[in-house]
């Protein structure tokens, strides 16, 4: 706020400098850490993404799952947050039908495209920014194949909605035929608890954690953190406008820290076993042809001449110009 100030009145003509603007600073930095000795910043409310167990019990406890209605929505919403780096909440429930087209690449595998509505980072009109990247959801194969629960849910909606309208429809709870959802669009607060209920539902380990819709954006961070993917692959999925945009995303690996804390807390005398138990699983290259306890071999080349002594494996280089 402060830079903007101080541009606006330089474009003004206006005779202000920035140091005029020290005291101002010096007052801030004083706001701010007594916010801190009171405890703000720290974020204790902060979303966390969810863990491999977390995940595998949503689909053991069937939560997600094809056989009922509401099973299904949470795993199309689930992995359509996964694939195309979705928010929780707001971009779900503008979402139509038509926004999804099927395609097929060169093998023949098939998948989904997205082509999402303005955004809060992509806002439309003029400027509109599209994605450097177009996210696809490709058919796995398996009772995970995220097309094929697509199909599923498209297949189960009113036959006049199948192919156009709001994605997110309400649920029929008990369905007395194929159709499972209602002609109505599902309301955006309904979407907004879908974490928190899929986890109750669960029944996960949610102490000292808060899980929400956000949860499953920063599990797709994390994962693809995991496996060792570059920034700017992850972006092009999550649709962030930088790769500085991910701070908010970064929780560290646990598995490495978990490794670190293990070599700290080892006694010295195991921390060196384990080093030569390192070094002793190296590959050494060996030679089996006998060599003389000590060799000096001279070569000439133009303009200069090079003595190598051989002794006890170590190889001593002299060098003499001519």
């Amino acid at each position: 706020m402060l830079a903007a100030l101080h541009r606006h009145l330089m474009t003004a003509k206006y005779p202000a400098k920035d140091r005029e603007f020290v005291k101002c600073r010096q007052v801030l930095e004083r706001k701010a850490r007594a916010l801190r000795k009171r405890g703000h910043g720290k974020r204790p409310n902060a979303t966390k993404a969810l863990a491999g167990q977390d995940e595998e019990q949503l689909w053991k406890n069937c939560v997600l799952s094809e056989k009922n209605p509401k099973s299904l929505l949470y795993t199309l919403w689930y992995l359509l947050t996964l694939h195309f780096g979705l928010r929780g909440c707001q971009e779900h429930h503008e979402m139509f039908v038509e926004d999804f087209s099927f395609n097929k690449d060169d093998q023949g595998t098939e998948y989904v495209t997205f082509e999402e509505n303005p955004t809060k980072t992509r806002q439309g009109g003029l400027r509109k920014k599209r994605r450097a990247i177009q996210p696809k959801m490709f058919a796995t194969g398996g009772p995970r194949c995220p097309v094929q629960f697509f199909k599923t849910y498209l297949a189960h909606r009113p036959e006049e909605m199948r192919n156009s309208g709001p994605f997110y429809l309400a649920i029929i709870e008990k369905p007395k035929s194929e159709v499972w959802y209602k002609k109505q669009r599902m309301g955006v607060n309904k979407i907004d608890s879908f974490m928190k209920n899929m986890a109750l539902e669960a029944e996960l380990d949610v102490e000292g954690r808060k899980l929400t819709n956000h949860s499953v954006r920063k599990t797709l961070v994390k994962k693809l953190k995991a496996s060792n993917q570059p920034r700017s692959a992850i972006i092009g999925v999550t649709g962030h406008t930088s790769e500085r945009s991910l701070a908010d995303y970064e929780e560290g690996d646990e598995a490495e820290q978990r490794q670190i804390s293990s070599i700290i807390s080892s006694p010295v005398c195991q921390q060196a076993q384990n080093s030569r138990s390192v070094l002793s699983s190296l590959p050494i290259q060996q030679n089996h042809t006998a060599t003389p306890a000590c060799q000096t071999v001279v070569h000439h080349f133009h303009g200069c001449q090079v003595t190598i002594n051989y002794g006890a494996g170590v190889g001593v280089f002299q060098q003499s110009s001519n």
